[in-house]
């Protein structure tokens, strides 16, 4: 009889665990890229901080640049380091860097089979041993009062700063109204909750920028001091789980919004859009499992609830998103879609994306109840998405552009439109130094 050869069963174990292991990437692989299935397990619905998708649509052949918008960024410091073309070597070769790392990190991990049981697991025992950062979920933080944030990291503000500078000063030239909106983000600049020894990186890049704005003169509003200010908790204006604001707030940051455009340039649409008491409010009991939810995990923390918000006057719009699909009809037809809340499902179904039918490009809102003749370029992050719809309700006409996909000429897209006034309207996470077409702050 053959004596026990512990070492042999150990690298048989091995190799089936690896077999399994690889069968189980082949068949996702299979499932998602042939077969186009999205297993709960695969998480397809997983955000990063303000997730974006693909363009959809060529947009720079719609809207093509001219040369002619003139903005040299002059600074120089961390963000100039980012002005190489995207065409040099260096930029194809860190380009080629990042494609590899993230499709290993896809294969080898979002596409193993049952994926989600074993991050569970490592939430329970990180929750277990009451860990601050919940470890394999890209730097989820939990913060002293129980909310989830993502770690914030310094950002040069120099090109953001110099750049919406001159983009206000080329509308005013035009003679075109500008507002910058600072959306908050889910620090309380006044009260931070963040782990001990965590540095908050969002508001300094903010106060960074809006210090640079004032210098210069050019308009804004920082909600962050309006949410202080109008509301007895800063944080109930949050999500716990998800990096979003709630709807409720995107309802009064629209009146804020309306309120600043009226005092600075006498805009005439009315305050009351901010106004909660002009909407129905549908609550879905914890349906809402945000972005910070689904990367700490059920195990970690629980569904929240969220509102569906729609006026209770008549309304009447034509909305096109990616000049692919056009809704007519009611506001709560249009600008929101209730089919997010035909079930429940957490880990693949983000329930903000009712708002404005989640990340789009290039929106065009048409409000058939107003003659008013404004008209409105509002460039957004998803913050925005509960906060354009509340705006429409009294602009007749707006143009929404998301830089993150939107890859045509801004300066273009806004002479073809022709407003009155143009809205950037961003949250810290997305401060970027990038200054290529596909940075958040390139507005040419």
């Amino acid at each position: 009889m053959k004596s026990f050869d512990a070492k042999k069963l150990l690298s048989i174990i091995f190799i089936c665990l690896i077999v399994f292991f690889m069968g189980s990437i082949g068949v996702k692989l299979v499932m998602t890229k042939v077969l186009h299935i999205y297993p709960e397990e695969t998480n397809a619905a997983e955000a990063q901080p303000d997730e974006t998708q693909s363009p959809s649509h060529n947009w720079a052949e719609d809207y093509p640049f001219s040369g002619d918008y003139g903005f040299e960024f002059q600074t120089s410091g961390i963000a100039s380091e980012t002005t190489a073309t995207d065409s040099s070597p260096v930029k194809k070769y860190e380009s080629l860097v990042r494609s590899i790392e993230s499709n290993v990190d896809y294969y080898t991990s979002n596409l193993l089979l049952g994926r989600m049981k074993f991050v569970e697991l490592n939430a329970s025992f990180n929750k277990l041993v009451g860990m601050d950062v919940v470890s394999g979920t890209d730097s989820v933080l939990v913060m002293r009062n129980g909310y989830l944030t993502f770690e914030s990291l310094p950002v040069d503000m120099s090109y953001p700063a110099e750049s919406t500078a001159y983009f206000s000063e080329y509308l005013h030239n035009k003679g075109i109204n500008f507002l910058y909106v600072q959306c908050p983000s889910k620090e309380n600049p006044e009260d931070n909750q963040l782990p001990y020894g965590v540095q908050d990186n969002y508001n300094a890049n903010a106060d960074t920028l809006l210090k640079s704005l004032s210098e210069n003169n050019v308009p804004y509003i920082d909600l962050r001091n309006g949410i202080n200010e109008s509301f007895d908790d800063y944080y109930s204006c949050f999500f716990k789980t998800d990096h979003h604001w709630t709807p409720e707030t995107g309802v009064w940051a629209a009146g804020q919004i309306a309120e600043e455009l009226n005092t600075r340039y006498n805009y005439g649409i009315s305050t009351q859009i901010g106004d909660i008491n002009n909407y129905n409010v549908e609550v879905f009991e914890k349906y809402c499992f945000g972005s910070q939810g689904k990367k700490a995990t059920l195990r970690y923390a629980d569904p929240e609830d969220i509102s569906f918000i729609y006026p209770k006057a008549d309304t009447d719009f034509t909305v096109t998103y990616d000049k692919e699909e056009t809704f007519s009809g009611k506001f709560e037809d249009t600008l929101l879609k209730r089919s997010v809340f035909d079930k429940i499902d957490y880990y693949n179904i983000s329930t903000y994306s009712s708002y404005m039918h989640g990340n789009h490009s290039l929106v065009t809102i048409h409000n058939n109840k107003v003659t008013n003749g404004k008209r409105m370029v509002y460039i957004m992050d998803s913050f925005s998405a509960s906060v354009i719809p509340y705006l429409a309700t009294d602009v007749e006409d707006i143009l929404v552009l998301d830089l993150r996909t939107f890859d045509g000429s801004v300066t273009n897209a806004i002479e073809k439109f022709g407003p009155d006034t143009v809205i950037v309207a961003y949250n810290p996470s997305i401060f970027s130094a990038n200054t290529s077409h596909n940075g958040t702050f390139n507005f040419e």
